[in-house]
């Protein structure tokens, strides 16, 4: 799916964090954005999820026009630099909550497929704090895919990363 921002403006008050970004990214790209500490990149990405409201301009997902939608409508995930894991929940149940709305078969299924593939498995039953925290970056990335979106964002995924 293609990723495109016309003229996009993000103001917080009198402070300036983003101002007429035009960027498309295609199909199958991988696309990175480098710059300095609060020079708007995380900003981006949480327009492009739609947990930022912009104030001018327009981002289409595969030329439709997403901006005015909530983030459940626009199929993208993404992943925070901090995790975002419920603490009081297990990984399995970590995992499970952008896919309730599928049958308990169905989120087994993507659960096992990509627990496997990150080499989390072994941790389903596992609190988040119970986990090192590359465990935890992984079991974020694989809340993210498990969801299958369209397009996935990473803010800054790989900080803390540890071999499986």
């Amino acid at each position: 799916m293609s990723v495109e921002l016309r003229q996009v403006s993000k103001r917080y008050g009198k402070v300036q964090a983003v101002k007429g970004v035009n960027l498309k990214v295609e199909k199958g790209e991988f696309f990175v954005l480098l710059g300095t500490s609060g020079s708007g990149k995380t900003t981006i990405l949480r327009s492009i999820a739609g947990l930022e409201t912009i104030d001018e301009g327009e981002i289409l997902i595969d030329n439709e026009r997403v901006h005015h939608l909530p983030p459940g409508r626009r199929n993208v995930a993404m992943v925070f630099q901090n995790f975002a894991l419920y603490p009081h929940k297990t990984v399995y149940e970590n995992l499970s909550l952008p896919i309730e709305n599928l049958d308990k078969g169905e989120r087994d299924e993507r659960i096992n497929e990509i627990s496997k593939r990150l080499d989390i498995h072994h941790l389903l039953e596992r609190y988040p704090a119970e986990l090192s925290g590359g465990q935890q970056q992984r079991v974020a990335l694989a809340r993210a895919l498990v969801k299958r979106p369209k397009v996935f964002l990473m803010d800054e995924p790989l900080s803390n990363i540890d071999v499986p």
